[in-house]
């Protein structure tokens, strides 16, 4: 649809206006429900290779229990540690995947080294699902305090040796900021001088 389209019809500005607005909310409804797609099915095909890798564990377990190989008392704590560990692989998928859409959303510079030195910088063991498993607890708190601390992380900030939000100055030889800190500003920095026009998604 093109705003020319719309004055060939006889609409007004306002009028234009308001239809775009509203193209535009559609648009983004048909993109949230399409990545919301996306993020089930691949989470679909996960938990097929949990209950894939689960089964044949247990089926040679059983025949190990079949041919007296192993005890029933080993053959049932085998099956829980089975489970057990499928529930964790299960788990796992999903709170890596629901940190990925946090990290987006927040916009942290998407370069593996800055990934990693912001998920050491948190302190995961604070951070859980939520019985949905649709968001984590505990998160939000300590990416908006990274923010202030260490923006250089962040698509929008300066990386480099300046000022940051919280007025505090980052100094050349890292005094008052951690290795993690460092890693990620000074990976930063490299990308920003191998390219001046690089988008991050």
């Amino acid at each position: 649809m093109k705003t020319e389209d719309l004055k060939a019809q006889g609409l007004t500005d306002e009028q234009i206006n308001f239809v775009m607005g509203e193209n535009g909310k559609d648009l983004k409804t048909l993109q949230d429900e399409n990545a919301t797609l996306k993020t089930e099915k691949s989470q679909l095909e996960n938990d097929k290779k949990v209950l894939e890798k689960e089964k044949s564990e247990k089926e040679k377990a059983y025949n190990d229990l079949s041919k007296n190989s192993i005890s029933k008392e080993d053959y049932d704590k085998k099956i829980k540690e089975i489970e057990d560990n499928a529930k964790k692989e299960h788990n796992d998928y999903v709170f890596n995947e629901l940190l990925k859409a946090a990290f987006t959303n927040a916009k942290v510079r998407n370069t593996e080294n800055n990934i990693n030195a912001v998920k050491g910088s948190l302190d995961l063991t604070k951070i859980t699902t939520d019985k949905e498993g649709k968001s984590l607890i505990g998160l939000q708190e300590q990416l908006d305090a990274l923010k202030k601390s260490d923006p250089h992380f962040f698509e929008n900030q300066v990386a480099g040796n300046s000022a940051n939000n919280s007025g505090r100055k980052e100094d050349d030889d890292g005094s008052d900021i951690s290795v993690a800190t460092n890693f990620a500003k000074e990976a930063n920095k490299a990308e920003s001088q191998e390219t001046k026009s690089q988008f991050f998604n």
